[in-house]
């Protein structure tokens, strides 16, 4: 079966075709730069950029403050100019700004202060009113009350874009001046610096959900860096640039690529094979993984609020690099100098948090060293503190959820930074930082920077917002423990053996000193690396914590230079599938959907094994790799050649038998085994696939099977794809996630387990049953593209599905239009955006060609998960049966042609014999008053009319033999087979 593109699964947009209109006739006579709207606050004591557009040679005069300035539009209809610098003002006043042709604007309530950008991706962008920061919003009402005005903290978003592939400058914008709205982090960093300065704070929200740091960098920060993981960045984002020779190598290599995967699948199909190869859709050049990929988010959500005069910014992130490690230096280098350099400012100040502690639970257990890539991420942001004006602010005491609630700390530890170096204030912005260490015996003393006045200990859980204490503060600031030293866990020392030890430590003023039984020499100190949240931690006098840090032999540890993988922990035994290879290949579909401990096989006919040889969405390991397989002393080695996508062995024709047999298949890669399953307790017998008639109730995936009646249902949640689920019903294809189907005895009444029953009491053989279930579908959703081409009133839905199905007339085609719409993208679609620095479609996300193009019907999509994965399957017999909205469609004027070209599609899908039965329920005209009958089915079927819609009993299920609906449905199938 074809396997159609994951664009969309990947948060793509298809370009069913691009509509390109000219800027200039669709804007106003006066447009303004996006940050220049009603209610703005503007930087007070710097040179201010006004910026808009209005007709080329307009003559354009801004008047504010006791200032008025003029300038002329250039040949692009662009103008700017910059006001001498403000002093601040808290009284609403006017900006007016004219053109020489009539035209003019007026913004109201301006005032001067102090502005900020804020970005980052979810936490940043977390609203106040539903974190603690909702303590400070009412805080806000309350003091504005009080005053008869509002506190004057504003905030402003772009409002009508998020993502796009080349910067714009075209962009609505709107301030806003209800707290609640607001960024949570920004509004505690807002709300500390007005309390300690008392000018209007006003602070640029550029943030979004799930966004990595490479999105809101700007090619600048990229360009003619020295560091090697962003020219590796910059080399992609030059092949999305349609002025580089970059470019054009790149996409022509692709188009050859798509047209070579055609032809290859052409083969495929007319070879009568379904191993298809995947076109290249999804490896589209440049930084084109999707619309949230680098810089895009920069572009729309950021570049439109350039030049507007700001004192520095603030910055949240991580979860969407949390898996790249120490790159988080390079890309911060990247980010801070690509906005430094677009805001004509190389002293612009950046403050940046390091990543907290994740985790719900309160009191967490010992958090062991860790080098991960987590850990490493929190390195990397402290040692890009060696950027010039930029400072960190430690979260590493706070916990939570991947949103957590506690923003407000976090806030004002970013602010701290400028109150210290932008207004002056004597505060304490860092905490403890590990300097150095000295050993004594069996003493390591480790002495820190910014500990001064000595270290205490303090814990922030119990100010927490959730928790029951009626003294707690609800922001999870830290409460100092008297004589704490006890309570601090996070110490660990390593001796020449490499393995970490638990230490206790003593404080003496600014230094710790660490000891361990254990370790009688110790050689290294680790702290807090594996996250530390509420726990009892270390903090300087100004109650900041100290930040966590690995050293051996004097030198930073990191993954790459520590020589033991993973990490060896004292009293902690290492999982072997936990590491290396064996964790990489962890979800490896080794063996197809029904391979699973308690098996049926199918008695009396070959039977196919089958499974994955290549791993999904990551690309093999270097070496030699082959697939091991033995059951029932049939022993086989299969090599992993180049384009060989799954594996498969036909055993012969078995007789029933309930004695358990064992199924192993490994992949090992230069003879290490990297993924082995073994599979206990199969039998042989009659295997039935059935769709329909409920969820069938089974025992737990761990309970012990020893009956001959053995149920596989459906266990995933959802169960509708544009794409082929090759190994898996659930999504993913870890062996024992919690949605894979697995077989197991049934527990309850249900139509799967009584037929069961009734082919065993018949046979006296085992018997397993795959049973299928979804509410609601039509017959369309359970069929393959193949099977569509056969039912004349699916005509529509096939044309569309073949369009990306191999060995259909439309799949080349499809192709080519593919293709096509690429050239007109790049041809005329990007020029404009980057000739007009707009967005030529007016579409909020960016959005570029997809190989599903115009795919629109969702034929095809429940069949994707439920059906698919169990091609090959050698059964006894299929069971469909037949729900009322499979006939609501012109009354079941279509069942007959539609029905026979599923039956048949599934016969030629599991590789059945035309002997096997289809069995099938038929309403009765009572119910669908048009009904046709099928007369197309190949070999083997039956129908079972019904003259009422099964109901559910109490449990969910269908129990047959008890309602009306389903009386004599077993036997009918028995007789049919049997």
């Amino acid at each position: 079966m074809r396997k159609t593109s994951k664009l969309l699964a990947l948060g793509c947009f298809a370009l069913a075709c691009l509509n390109l209109s000219p800027l200039s006739a669709e804007k106003a006579a006066l447009e303004l730069g996006a940050p220049f709207r009603d209610h703005a606050i503007l930087q007070r004591e710097m040179p201010l950029p006004v910026w808009g557009w209005a007709e080329p040679g307009t003559l354009l005069t801004v008047e504010f403050a006791g200032q008025r300035k003029e300038t002329v539009t250039g040949s692009d209809g662009k103008w700017m100019l910059k006001l001498d610098p403000l002093k601040t003002n808290a009284e609403p006043a006017a900006m007016t700004i004219t053109s020489k042709d009539g035209a003019s604007a007026t913004l109201s309530n301006i005032l001067v202060g102090e502005v900020w950008m804020a970005s980052g991706q979810s936490n940043m962008q977390w609203l106040a009113r539903v974190s603690n920061a909702s303590i400070l919003v009412d805080q806000l009402k309350e003091a504005s009350e009080k005053a008869g005005r509002k506190v004057p903290i504003r905030e402003f978003k772009v409002t009508n874009y998020y993502a796009h592939l080349h910067p714009i400058e075209h962009a609505e914008g709107e301030w806003n001046q209800d707290y609640g709205e607001f960024s949570a982090i920004a509004l505690a960093f807002a709300h500390k610096v007005y309390g300690e300065i008392g000018v209007p704070i006003g602070i640029l929200n550029c943030s979004f959900s799930q966004t990595a740091i490479e999105a809101w960098t700007p090619r600048a920060g990229y360009k003619d860096s020295k560091m090697d993981y962003n020219k590796e960045i910059e080399a992609q984002l030059r092949k999305t640039d349609p002025s580089t020779p970059d470019h054009k190598e790149a996409w022509e290599a692709f188009y050859a690529e798509i047209m070579d995967a055609v032809k290859t699948n052409q083969k495929i199909a007319d070879e009568g094979e379904n191993n298809f190869v995947d076109l290249p859709t999804n490896e589209r050049p440049g930084n084109m993984r999707n619309n949230r990929d680098a810089t895009w988010l920069f572009n729309a959500r950021l570049n439109p609020v350039i030049p507007y005069a700001l004192r520095g910014a603030i910055w949240n992130q991580g979860y969407a690099n949390s898996n790249g490690g120490l790159n988080y230096y390079p890309n911060l280098h990247a980010l801070v100098r690509g906005w430094r350099i677009l805001w004509d400012n190389p002293e612009l100040p950046v403050y940046f948090h390091q990543f907290y502690s994740p985790g719900n639970e309160v009191d967490k257990g010992p958090n062991h060293p860790d080098i991960g890539s987590t850990a490493e991420m929190r390195l990397g942001t402290w040692l890009a503190r060696d950027i010039p004006n930029t400072g960190m602010a430690s979260q590493i005491d706070n916990q939570g959820a991947i949103h957590y609630r506690s923003k407000v700390v976090p806030g004002q530890r970013l602010a701290l930074h400028a109150l210290k170096n932008q207004y002056g204030k004597d505060v304490v912005a860092d905490g403890p930082m590990f300097k150095g260490y000295t050993v004594k015996g069996n003493e390591l003393i480790v002495e820190f920077d910014h500990a001064e006045g000595g270290l205490v200990v303090a814990e922030s859980g119990s100010n927490y917002l959730d928790r029951k204490d009626p003294d707690a503060t609800g922001f999870a600031d830290p409460r100092i423990i008297e004589n704490g030293d006890e309570q601090v866990t996070l110490f660990y020392l390593a001796g020449e053996d490499r393995v970490w030890h638990p230490a206790k430590v003593r404080i003496e003023g600014d230094k710790a000193v660490v000891t361990s039984s254990a370790v009688k020499n110790p050689k290294g100190v680790a702290y807090g690396t594996g996250g530390i949240g509420f726990q009892p931690n270390l903090y300087n006098k100004a109650l900041l914590p100290t930040t966590p840090f690995i050293y051996y032999d004097q030198e930073l540890v990191t993954s790459e230079t520590w020589p033991d993988a993973p990490i060896k922990i004292a009293g902690v035994e290492i999982d072997p599938d936990s590491v290396g290879l064996s964790y990489r290949y962890r979800k490896f579909p080794i063996l197809s959907t029904q391979f699973r401990d308690n098996a049926v096989l199918q008695a009396n006919k070959p039977v196919t094994i089958w499974g994955a040889a290549v791993p999904q969405y990551i690309p093999h390991a270097e070496g030699e790799k082959v697939i091991h397989f033995s059951f029932n002393g049939i022993e086989k080695s299969i090599p992993v050649v180049e384009g060989m996508r799954n594996w498969k062995v036909t055993l012969p024709p078995m007789k029933p038998s309930m004695e358990p047999k064992t199924l192993k298949a490994a992949l090992t890669i230069d003879g290490e085994v990297v993924h082995e399953r073994v599979i206990e307790n199969v039998v042989v017998g009659d295997i039935w696939y059935v769709y329909g008639l409920g969820d069938q109730k089974i025992a737990k995936m761990e309970a012990p099977v020893n009956g001959p009646i053995r149920i596989m249902p459906r266990k995933a949640k959802g169960v509708k794809s544009d794409w082929v689920r090759e190994y898996s019903v659930a999504t993913s294809t870890t062996p024992k996630n919690r949605f894979a189907s697995y077989w197991s005895e049934p527990t309850g009444p249900g139509f799967a387990a009584n037929l069961a029953k009734a082919i065993h009491a018949k046979t006296g053989n085992p018997v397993g049953i795959i049973h299928m279930d979804e509410d609601n579908l039509e017959i369309k959703h359970l069929m393959d593209a193949y099977a569509l081409a056969d039912a004349p009133s699916l005509r529509a839905e096939y044309e569309e599905i073949a369009a990306i199905t191999p060995g259909t007339p439309f799949y080349k085609k499809n192709a080519e239009r593919y293709i096509n719409a690429w050239k007109s993208y790049w041809g005329d679609y990007i020029p404009e955006m980057i000739a007009t620095k707009s967005v030529p479609d007016g579409v909020p996300w960016g959005s570029f060609p997809g190989f599903a193009g115009k795919v629109e019907t969702d034929a095809t999509q429940y069949y994707n998960c439920i059906v698919a994965s169990f091609k090959h399957t050698q059964l006894k017999g299929i069971v469909f049966t037949t729900e009322a909205s499979m006939v609501a469609q012109a009354n079941g004027a279509h069942f007959g042609e539609q029905l026979s070209a599923l039956a048949n599609g599934w016969k030629r899908h599991f590789k059945v014999e035309n002997d096997t039965p289809f069995i099938y329920t038929i309403p009765s005209k009572s119910l669908a008053p048009k009904i046709t009958k099928p007369s197309g089915i190949r070999g083997a079927s039956a129908a079972f009319e019904v003259t009422a819609w099964p109901e559910q009993d109490d449990k969910g299920s269908y129990p047959s033999g008890e309602k009306p609906a389903l009386d004599g449905l077993v036997e009918a199938v028995i007789q049919a087979a049997y």
